[in-house]
């Protein structure tokens, strides 16, 4: 999985502002910072407390998503 490079400053503030989400359009994007992430597309939890905070994000913020497709990504 490749990163997307931020060098835009106004940018970099608005997500480094510790703020849960962003707003682009109509379309909210979830922010989590993470050490690390593979070659598989996935990013895999591995700390209780994360998942539990990302579990809460999920299903209290995603409509689109049933449970099955939520714990199927984590």
């Amino acid at each position: 999985m490749e990163p997307i490079k931020i060098e835009h400053d106004g940018i970099k503030k608005a997500i480094q502002s510790g703020h849960s989400y962003i707003q682009v359009g109509k379309k909210k994007f979830l922010l989590i910072e993470v050490e690390d992430v593979g070659n598989d597309d996935y990013y895999e939890v591995t700390d209780p407390e994360e998942e539990k905070q990302l579990r809460v994000s999920l299903n209290e913020n995603n409509p689109l998503l049933s449970d099955e497709e939520i714990n199927s990504m984590l």
